[in-house]
This record gives structure tokens, sequence and C-alpha cells, in this order.
């Protein structure tokens, strides 16, 4: 009988000693919070492509396009309840409240491809594709990468991170790059046009290829201007430590 019992009390110890097990197991197999979950998520009807301003604290800002005439605003964060929305007909304010110790917010945007832009970002990475509004960026530190850009206004200030723009030019454009501290990376069409004005105080300019077609401007330690083929779309380029590299498509 004592040795039934004995038996018994060991077999309950193994049970709860499996089901310990079983639910560590569990509860580290299970979904944690990743990129595909969603905290916050707005779909706005705009007009003639609309305005999205995006203002981040921590975190980063991808937007790319679509064919619909909405903006879709999805975003990752442990305090949905810091970002503020303002909604006035097609223009449209998100907006992250700043706090002692910032929480990170990861935006995913999908806009008209007509759209224009107000991003600004403290820390994190901005990301553009495939767009033909206006485009303005501010960011303190972290990259900014545009891609596919067929905007005829571009605007971005960066003081730490690089720049990346592929993209065209328009005639009559004006497209200013500027970083405080970092690369300035630009790829056109091989025949684009445009006015030149190109400042690295620091570092080196390669205008790779481009440079055999500009003509009518100058060339010191610290900048190169002139006009490439026709001239038109005002290119201005600067970086204060950094170099400026362009490429051809």
């Amino acid at each position: 009988m004592l040795k039934e019992r004995e038996k018994q009390k060991a077999d309950v110890v193994l049970r709860l000693k499996v089901l310990s097990l079983a639910t560590l197991i569990a509860l580290l197999l299970a979904p944690s919070r990743t990129s595909s979950s969603t905290d916050f998520d707005r779909n706005y009807p705009v007009e003639g492509g609309g305005h999205l301003a995006v203002s981040n604290v921590t975190g980063n800002i991808r937007v790319s396009s679509w064919n619909k005439s909405s903006i879709s605003v999805k975003a990752i964060t442990r305090q949905p309840s810091l970002i503020a929305e303002d909604v006035a007909g097609s223009d449209i304010t998100i907006r992250v409240k700043r706090q002692f110790r910032p929480t990170r917010v990861d935006f995913d945007v999908t806009v008209p491809t007509e759209a224009s832009l107000s991003l600004s970002n403290f820390f994190g990475n901005i990301e553009v594709k495939s767009l033909t509004g206006h485009i303005s960026i501010s960011a303190i530190d972290g990259d900014v990468h545009l891609m596919g850009i067929s905007s005829s206004s571009l605007d971005v200030k960066v003081t730490s991170g690089d720049i990346y723009f592929d993209g065209e030019l328009h005639e009559g454009g004006s497209y200013a790059l500027q970083t405080m501290k970092g690369d300035v990376d630009v790829t056109l069409p091989k025949g684009a046009s445009f006015n030149l004005n190109a400042r690295a105080l620091s570092e080196n300019i390669n205008l790779g290829s481009f440079v055999t077609g500009l003509t009518g401007g100058n060339k010191s330690s610290k900048g190169i201007s002139g006009t490439h083929l026709r001239g038109g779309p005002r290119l201005n380029l600067t970086t204060y430590a950094g170099r400026i590299i362009m490429h051809n498509k």
C-alpha cells in the first residue's frame, strides 16, 4: 500500500514537471510582437493625391505608393496612445508625442503616387519609393533612401546620415539634398540634364560619367558647379563631412 502511494506521488510530481516544461516551451514559442503586428492602423480617403505629414521621434518611416485614392498609415509601437492624428480634408498630419524616454514607433505608409510628403524624424531611417509629388524630409540621425522618385520638387536635410537618391529630374524642378555628416549618393538616367551645384567641404566629389557633359561652371577644392547637357532642373548637393557621388543608369 505504501509503495503504491509513493508511486502515485511520484507520478504526480512527474506530471507537474512535464506540465511546467510544456508551459515554458509554449511561452517561448508564443508569437512575439514583430513588424507584422499593427498597433495603429488608419485609412484616410483623399482627393488629388493628398498631403501627408509624419513627425516621428525614434523609429523608421517607410513610404510606398499605390493606385488607390486613400492614404494608409500603419505603425508598430508599445504605446499607440502617443500617436496623434489631425485630418483636414485631404491634408493628414500624424505626430508622435514627445516624452522623456522616447518610445520607438515604426511607420509603414502607403499613399497615392502623386501625394506630397512632409516627413521628419529624430532617430531612425526614412525610405520613400515611387512617388511623383513634392517631398520634404528633415532628419536628425538616420539615413534617407529615395528610390524610383519622379518628383519636380525635393528638399532633404539631414544632420547625421547618408542620403541616397535614385530617380528622375523634371524640367524646372528643384532638388536639394543636404547632410551635415554623411554621403550624398545620387543615381540619374545617363542623359539627364541639370544645373549642378555640388559642395563637399571635407571630402571629395565624384561625378562619374556626368563630369564629361558638364560645362560653363567652375571647380574648386570644395565644390563643383556647371550645366550638364541642356541644363534646366536645379540640383543642389551639399555635405559638410562626407562625399558626393553620382552614378548613371
